[in-house]
């Protein structure tokens, strides 16, 4: 670009979209010039009790959770209730097959027994 004089006219700094960048900058002030407003948006009124304290919101946010949090605690408890139920019972199952296992290895060697005795009973005859 360049002006009626043959002298280019400076671009105003653009961003990485091309859209004109306008800062309020120090020569602005140097110069008496007052700050160009970079937006210019009306804001509503806003219509939200501000009156609110910290107290109240957890009142009201512990008082509207009360029966789900009930809840959920009443089911952590069976559920503990049920694992400590489910431990103890794996603790009979393994004395009750440590009983078993003992008892079955009683009777295998009365077996073995009877029976070399019952050899030694036929060999006995048999020397006779």
């Amino acid at each position: 670009m360049s002006s009626a004089a043959g002298q280019p006219i400076p671009e105003s700094p653009r961003d990485e979209y091309g859209t004109e960048q306008r800062a309020f900058t120090q020569t602005n002030l140097e110069h008496g010039k007052p700050p160009e407003p970079l937006l210019e948006l009306e804001i509503p009124p806003s219509e939200l009790d501000l009156t609110m304290t910290f107290e109240s919101i957890l009142s009201e946010t512990a008082a509207s959770d009360e029966p789900e949090t009930k809840a959920v605690y009443k089911r952590a408890s069976n559920v503990l209730k049920l694992s400590q139920e489910n431990e103890k019972l794996k603790e009979e199952l393994r004395l009750m097959t440590e009983r078993l296992e003992a008892a079955e290895r009683k009777q295998q060697e009365l077996r073995q027994k009877a029976l070399r005795s019952g050899a030694e009973e036929d060999v006995k005859k048999n020397v006779s």
